[in-house]
């Protein structure tokens, strides 16, 4: 655990690296622009996860909401899937998961795209089910989880958030 908490620092530059242009003072995620339209144009966000990433993506609701002016819902995905939620091709759907694997958010990501939403991926493993099953998204590259320890993966998908500024 204490080495996850000591790997921060090296965990932050790695979820940043390749995306700030120093030159142009700007933060470049090629997803979010790739789809700029799509995004800015949407009714609302629903952020669906877990654990962890359930709160990322609360901090998530408020950037969103203070910047693009955009409403935000955090559910966890364990409930979002067994309900019958109002979903259409209006919404963007953001689920998130460290390990792109978690039942539940892939359920959730399944239903909504089924009802035309579009839906947005942010993920720490490549090539897992997760980011296969969505629209577009971004990898936080943060390397494995040991142990499910907050401080690692929390401050990464954080400040992943503010990059949509």
């Amino acid at each position: 655990m204490l080495k996850e908490i000591f790997e921060q620092p090296d965990c932050i530059h790695d979820c940043m690296r390749g995306r700030i242009n120093v030159e142009a003072d700007n933060v470049v995620l090629s997803a979010v622009i790739d789809h700029r339209e799509k995004l800015l144009n949407a009714k609302r966000f629903i952020i669906v996860a877990c654990g962890t990433s359930w709160h990322a993506g609360l901090i998530g609701k408020h950037l969103i909401e203070s910047f693009c002016r955009i409403p935000v819902e955090v559910e966890y995905a364990s409930e979002f899937r067994y309900r019958d939620p109002v979903i259409d091709s209006k919404d963007v759907v953001i689920a998130i998961s460290q390990s792109g694997e978690t039942a539940d958010t892939l359920a959730a990501v399944e239903l909504a795209k089924s009802r035309g939403a579009f839906i947005y991926g942010i993920c720490n493993a490549i090539g897992s089910s997760i980011p296969r099953a969505t629209h577009t998204g971004s990898y936080i590259h943060v390397g494995p989880e040991i142990g499910w320890l907050l401080p690692k993966h929390l401050p990464d998908r954080s400040l992943y958030w503010r990059c949509w500024h």
